[in-house]
């Protein structure tokens, strides 16, 4: 039997599985690194990867000042719909949340709950509000991932457990960039940079993103616990 050595005769599969292997082959010789926040690249790659979003047709824009407006509507919203439910806090968090950084017209939303955190059952009711469940959020794959789009943008809820590190994370990372303009200056340079290289895939961008949310993340922790501990 002749061997095979045409490219065209490779499996859609077995070609899907080699171009992610060298993705991640390309992604630790840029970044240096073998994880992202603890979690083996290889393992945040393939996770990302079984992501299915929604695609609204949407692009970085200049801070809108509705936005915590926005916000706060539909967190009123929210704490109606889910009276019975075990809901401690319900959080803006995301570009939207941060005046004066630019970002998609999606209001993000942590919506912290008591556990058993049950998706289905949440599902019903954000459901009945006009949401869809996407599966496990990019954040954390313990967070449930639910979208309303509308016709000008979108509002994603996370839903997660209270006590969730990465809900900790998301909120100390936004008060760090609302209180460091600097830092909220860097980030916005960097994250254009990121978004404007040519030929690259949603899933290699996302890679790099969380990298450099991984690293904001570990200075405003820092920040948290210095204040914390100086009772500011």
């Amino acid at each position: 039997m002749k061997p095979v050595d045409d490219a065209r005769t490779i499996p859609g599969w077995m070609e899907g599985a080699l171009q992610m292997r060298r993705l991640i082959r390309r992604l630790k010789e840029r970044l240096g690194v073998e994880d992202i926040g603890g979690e083996p690249l290889e393992q945040l790659v393939l996770r990302y990867a079984r992501l299915r979003p929604p695609e609204p047709r949407l692009s970085l824009r200049a801070y809108d000042p509705s936005w915590p407006q926005r916000f706060e509507q539909e967190r009123t919203r929210l704490l109606q719909a889910l009276t019975d439910e075990p809901v401690v806090d319900i959080q803006h968090v995301g570009s939207t949340a941060i005046p004066g950084l630019s970002g998609k017209n999606i209001i993000d939303l942590a919506v912290a709950v008591r556990t058993p955190l049950d998706a289905p059952r949440y599902g019903e009711v954000l459901g009945s509000l006009g949401y869809r469940f996407h599966g496990p959020s990019p954040i954390d794959p313990g967070f449930s991932w639910f979208w309303r789009l509308h016709e000008d943008g979108a509002l994603v809820i996370h839903l997660c457990d209270a006590r969730a590190v990465w809900f900790t994370n998301l909120l100390r990372s936004r008060d760090y960039l609302r209180e460091h303009p600097s830092e909220r200056e860097a980030y916005e340079r960097l994250k254009h940079q990121l978004a404007s290289e040519p030929g690259q895939s949603w899933l290699e961008y996302s890679v790099l993103k969380s990298h450099l949310l991984q690293q904001l993340t570990a200075r405003a922790n820092t920040w948290a616990e210095a204040r914390e501990g100086s009772g500011a």
